[in-house]
């Protein structure tokens, strides 16, 4: 009976491999390249369903977007790019095509080249891609994410917000005068990001903040994550509030002056209190030094 079920399943695996090598020699290359004038475009909006997408800083004077990937359907494109007045309009949808419930490697990249404050507004809304930025100066942006995973580096902006359904985020090395993340089930790991106004909440996740300045505002909430804040220098003046049902709660911060101590909450100050830190979690560690 073993050796049946044996010869079905490598007869299957040949079917499956013979299929998907005819599908593979069936897929036409896609390679899409398009300019844009800097001065006549003030927001670029991507709306993606499984391709990767990376942002890059350019020293041109225009805009460039490029796509390249594998196109299923050859009386359509996978990836349109399209100029609506003064905004920039991209659309990767996946097409029908291969063995249904597999999938074998990537299936295209979108690269978008922008110069410093190129763009006001950068909106990306993504399924199943990952995602990439490096060195981008702009207004506002803000990225809805499914499931992809986010490496976000030297991202300036006075507004950005970042919302994930399943993916985890990492920023690196930004300024952001106000943002916004929130999460339902993925880690959140921030390392040397400075913001004026900060509010992360968190279903399901680590959030990790570390090498950060002192802001006017952080308000960090989770559910059954961790929350870690590690300050690169010592805060100067801060009303600091920390409540978790774990009663794990570690305060370790120069010139703290501790007003109330519970099993389940910690509160004090540093300085006059300008700036103000709230911490909650339902379940997890809090630890801010």
């Amino acid at each position: 009976m073993k050796k049946i079920i044996t010869a079905i399943t490598i007869v299957l695996i040949a079917i499956v491999g013979s299929a998907c090598s005819f599908n593979e020699a069936e897929k036409k290359k896609v390679e899409i390249k398009k300019s844009f004038a800097v001065e006549e475009i003030e927001e670029v909006e991507i709306n993606n369903e499984s391709w990767d997408i990376e942002f890059n800083n350019t020293e041109s004077s225009k805009i460039i977007i490029a796509a390249n990937g594998k196109q299923l359907d050859k009386k359509n494109d996978p990836v349109t790019i399209q100029n609506d007045g003064n905004k920039i309009i991209v659309n990767q949808q996946d097409q029908k095509g291969g063995i249904p419930g597999f999938s074998f490697g990537k299936k295209g990249t979108i690269s978008i080249s922008i110069p410093n404050n190129g763009v006001h507004t950068i909106t990306l809304n993504n399924s199943d891609g990952d995602i990439k930025l490096k060195d981008i100066t702009t207004k506002n942006i803000v990225i809805s994410n499914d499931a992809g995973s986010e490496k976000i580096e030297g991202l300036s902006a006075d507004k950005a917000k970042f919302t994930s359904k399943d993916g985890e985020l990492n920023l690196k090395q930004s300024s952001l005068k106000d943002l916004t993340i929130a999460s339902a089930a993925g880690d959140t790991y921030l390392t040397g990001v400075t913001s004026t106004k900060m509010t992360i909440t968190s279903t399901d996740g680590e959030v990790s903040v570390k090498d950060t300045k002192e802001g006017e505002s952080l308000l960090i909430e989770t559910k059954s994550g961790d929350i870690n804040v590690l300050y690169r220098e010592a805060p100067r003046s801060l009303s600091l509030a920390a409540n978790s049902d774990s009663s794990d709660i570690t305060v370790d911060l120069d010139h703290y002056i501790e007003k109330k101590n519970t099993k389940k909450s910690k509160e004090g100050s540093i300085g006059d209190s300008t700036n103000k830190v709230e911490l909650l979690s339902k379940s997890g560690v809090i630890m801010i030094k």
